[in-house]
């Protein structure tokens, strides 16, 4: 007796948790994830223009990152944005923000910022950056911590890295030593590059897909990439790069591998 009176509050528990559980999608609402996550689409934007093409209007878009079901909005999601003036450098006299405020209207999964780009302004000699920061009170909605900020490179000078070789030596941690060779950049779009090689991996291993990086007047940003365009191990930058006054540069990276990742030295000398 004792024991059916147990499996009747059982039962009863179970009951209870599973009413709610039901009730929190009657009406058509998950309560458990509802919440919507936004952001820039591009935390990191480069704009490099090397003469003066005027004002140049451009959209920078807020997207829905996940959250809900991944529907389009059923109210317009209103945002904040303000200049971030710690972190910007960038003059008025380079960009024109005309609005204070940004809207993802009901119905879609994105919405614009616009802004000019005043093109003549650009310094030729060092880039400056202008840094947005997005917020918004509307119920149900947060912005992600990694997509709250977006900064915008302005960049007025033109690398030349494409016109030269280098003499290239890579040495891996445990010791190993590729090179030195002779390579040339590869440039894939303005200020825009591929190394030939990446550490082991170049003629005739690899058909010259190397490290890819970005010039901005000097200081290079290598983004976190696939190993030679066709492994998916990940090749991941461990410092920041700068170009030195003869032209020279280093690029340190880790290479993943099943049994842990290898750290890569790669000295590139400018002939």
């Amino acid at each position: 007796m004792k024991n059916f009176k147990l499996l009747l509050i059982i039962a009863a528990i179970t009951f209870a948790f599973t009413s709610c559980e039901d009730e929190s999608t009657i009406d058509g609402h998950d309560l458990t994830g509802s919440s919507r996550i936004v952001g820039w689409a591009n935390p990191i934007v480069t704009e490099s223009y090397f003469e003066d093409l005027g004002t140049i209007d451009k959209n920078y878009p807020i997207n829905v990152l996940g959250g809900s079901d991944g529907s389009p909005t059923t109210q317009d999601i209103a945002f904040n944005v303000t200049v971030n003036m710690a972190e910007t450098t960038a003059t008025n006299g380079e960009y024109t923000l005309s609005a204070s405020s940004a809207l993802i209207p009901a119905g879609n999964t994105y919405g614009d910022l616009p802004l000019g780009i005043n093109t003549g302004n650009f310094s030729p000699t060092a880039p400056t950056k202008l840094v947005l920061d997005l917020s918004t009170s509307v119920d149900g909605v947060v912005v992600s911590s990694l997509a709250r900020q977006m900064t915008i490179n302005f960049v007025g000078c033109q690398s030349e890295l494409a016109n030269y070789m280098y003499e290239v030596t890579t040495t891996r941690e445990d010791g190993a030593v590729y090179g030195p060779t002779v390579e040339t950049m590869l440039m894939e779009s303005v200020n825009n590059f591929m190394t030939y090689s990446v550490g082991s991996w170049g003629s005739p291993l690899n058909p010259g897909h190397g490290v890819r990086f970005e010039d901005i007047c000097g200081s290079l940003r290598v983004p976190t990439q696939s190993l030679a365009d066709m492994y998916s191990n990940t090749v991941t930058s461990l410092n920041s790069p700068t170009v030195d006054e003869d032209g020279n540069f280093q690029i340190d990276y880790s290479i993943s591998f099943s049994a842990g990742p290898l750290n890569h030295e790669g000295v590139y000398t400018k002939q």
